[in-house]
Parts: structure tokens; sequence; C-alpha cells
């Protein structure tokens, strides 16, 4: 069942952000708590709220990544979810919302779900992490979640809104995928050790394969969490490539794609890489996006 691997993922999976680099005050929502709350859910009662559960249409990995969380704190034993995307509002303008509010013993989670996925651009302002599309890079959202959003209770308008009177410990759940140009580039430092990596290239260049008899297939949305074994739209190399050249000619969209080994070795996925247009980065996009950007040194 691809969402309660996701789920799994979702929980399991390493942070983004070395929890050593959170600022004051601000809990991680690790690897290691979140494979404790997975074990201790039903996985049966999971599994069948899991089975009702319906995706967004157009599908938005957010979306998708919040409703996975909701069943999953829902379903978790000592906890009880008060509350999900709750709006905080004065005078009626929005200051934002709570992803989630868990009550655990006498106090507050307020969580708050980030999936991203960054392309690792080596400029000559140094290695900035940005989407694909040029519209958002890690370190904004970054400043929207540690400035803002976690921030809610600390305000009075924040206060006011929640549902019961107890202390809140603001946690930031991180998770994602973090491309690189090359594999030896060294990351930001505030960047967990073991967080998520793949390889990006644009289309037309040499792509890294780690083996001459992989498959390949490119991954939809709803696939981008949880790694998966091949199945029969994995493809050998130069299928793959064929219809990949099909999509470019047509298209600019980036392509996220999984390499698998061959079936007759189980078919586990053994990297990820993002495939983007020849001509990425558009110039006038990504200088836009620079300028919203704080200097760094090359």
């Amino acid at each position: 069942m691809s969402a309660l691997q996701d789920l799994h993922w979702l929980l399991s999976s390493p942070s983004l952000i070395a929890p050593d680099h959170l600022p004051a005050g601000i809990a991680d929502g690790g690897a290691a708590l979140g494979k404790t709350w997975w074990d201790q859910i039903d996985q049966a009662a999971l599994r069948d709220a899991l089975t009702q559960h319906s995706t967004h249409t157009p599908f938005r990995v957010g979306r998708y990544a919040e409703s996975l969380m909701q069943a999953a704190l829902s379903h978790l034993p000592g906890h009880e979810l008060l509350a999900n995307q709750l709006p905080v509002q004065v005078d009626g303008i929005s200051l934002g919302e709570y992803d989630f509010l868990l009550r655990q013993a006498a106090q507050l989670l307020h969580i708050e779900l980030a999936v991203k996925i960054y392309v690792a651009l080596p400029t000559d302002q140094g290695l900035r992490y940005v989407g694909p599309g040029l519209h958002d890079a890690l370190e904004l959202k970054l400043a929207r979640l540690f400035e803002r959003q976690l921030q809610l209770s600390a305000t009075p308008a924040g206060r006011a809104a929640l549902p019961v009177d107890l202390p809140v410990q603001p946690m930031a759940w991180l998770r994602g995928w973090m491309f690189y140009r090359d594999k030896d580039t060294a990351p930001w430092p505030i960047l967990a050790a073991d967080h998520l990596r793949g390889w990006w290239r644009c289309w037309g260049e040499a792509l890294p394969r780690h083996r001459p008899d992989s498959l390949w297939r490119s991954l939809p949305k709803p696939d981008w969490l949880a790694p998966r074994t091949a199945d029969d739209r994995a493809l050998p190399f130069e299928a793959w490539e064929a219809k990949a050249e099909v999509h470019f000619a047509q298209s600019k969209h980036p392509l996220l794609v999984a390499e698998y080994a061959p079936f007759a070795d189980a078919g586990a996925e053994i990297a990820r890489g993002m495939v983007l247009s020849p001509d990425w980065p558009d110039p006038l996009w990504l200088g836009k996006l620079l300028a919203q950007l704080s200097p760094r040194s090359a």
C-alpha cells in the first residue's frame, strides 16, 4: 500500500536540518521520534484509515504529506490531535496557521510539517538550494518556518487561538531530498549529515548511472516520497531515455527519476535524480530569486 509506505517514510526518514542548528526552543521531529511513534500505532487501524484516504486534484505533495501525518497523529496512543490547519487571525487578517496541535501529557506539541525538494545550485554567491522552478529557496522556507510559523504560540493571537491552555513546544518536522551537481559537494553545515541526497543534470548531459543494467522510471508526484521497488513501469535506460527525449522536446518541466536494480536483483531503488531542461536555470528567474536571499560567500 503506497500511502502506508509514504507515511512510514514521512515519520522515519532523516530530517533535513541538523538538530543543533535549529533555533533555540524548537524541537526536532527527527527519525528516532518518528520510528518510535510508528511502532506505537495500531497498524491495522492505520491501514484502514489510509484506505479511506483520498488525494487532492491537482496533486500537491505538501497536501498529501499533511493528510498522511494527520492519519498518524490521530492514531497515536497516549496523544490527542486537537487541531490541524488551525488558522490564526487578527481582525480578519491571517497571521498563519498551526499545522498540527498534538496534546502530549501536560503540553501541546505544535508541529510544523514541510516536505521540500531543492536543487543545490552553485552560484557566484556560493551554493544555493533552489526550487526547480526558481520560485522558492531553502533559505526562504526556513526563514518563514522559524521566524513566523513556529513562533505563532508566542504571539497574543496565537495563544488566543489555542484550543486548550497548556505550555506549547514548537517542533519542526522537515523531510525531503536535496539534489547535488557533484556527489562530493559539501552541503550547508545546517543540513543533517544523513539528509537524503540525489544528483541533478540538465537534459543533454551524461546522466550518472550506477550499473549498466539498471532500470529507470520518471516519477509522478504521488511517488516522490518513499522509495519503492521497480515495477512494470521501470524501463531499461535506453527505453526510458527515448521517452525523456520526447518529454523535453515538448516541455521545460523537470523530471524526477529513479534508478533501480534489475528485477533479478529484487529491483530496489539505487539512486534518485532530477533532470532539468537544457537551458536551466533561466537567468531572469534566477536573478529575481537570488535578489531575495541574504549574501553568502562563494
